[in-house]
């Protein structure tokens, strides 16, 4: 015997909407694991990114990157940070249980380039949001 589950249109949409927010984790993380590979090169040995169970589509709990020199972890760890709220990601650590998934650079050289590309152009991106005035004139540095 088999159960189907109905499930409404909207039910269907918020399904498909995290299943799409998980793919594009994986293409982020991927380009921002080989753009820290360039920023820090021979430093990073895998990016782990965490997320909760319950979390929202483009939210993720922690970013932990496993680098060879220990002590600029710390460095190269608000690098990704900021990659990745670049690329749209938003940091949310509440304390609920998380999944990780674990990141490598690529090794295809022209792969590696594209992606990297891919993060300058975010960073540059944001970072041009971040100095346009406000509609008051005033920056919110």
């Amino acid at each position: 015997m088999t159960f189907q589950i109905h499930r409404t249109p909207e039910e269907l949409a918020a399904m498909q909407r995290s299943r799409d927010a998980a793919r594009q984790l994986d293409v982020d993380a991927r380009d921002v694991a080989n753009w820290l590979d360039a920023q820090f090169p021979g430093m990073l040995v895998f990016l782990e990114v965490q997320r909760h169970y319950s979390c929202e589509d483009y939210d993720i709990a922690h970013v932990e990157p496993r680098v060879a020199d220990r002590p600029r972890r710390h460095e190269v760890r608000e690098a990704a940070e900021l990659a990745l709220k670049s690329l749209g990601w938003k940091l949310n650590p509440e304390g609920r249980d998380v999944r990780s998934e674990f990141y490598r650079p690529l090794a295809s050289a022209h792969a590696r380039l594209a992606a990297t590309a891919r993060v300058i152009k975010a960073l540059k991106t944001a970072e041009t949001l971040d100095d346009a005035p406000t509609p008051t004139g005033e920056n919110d540095n």
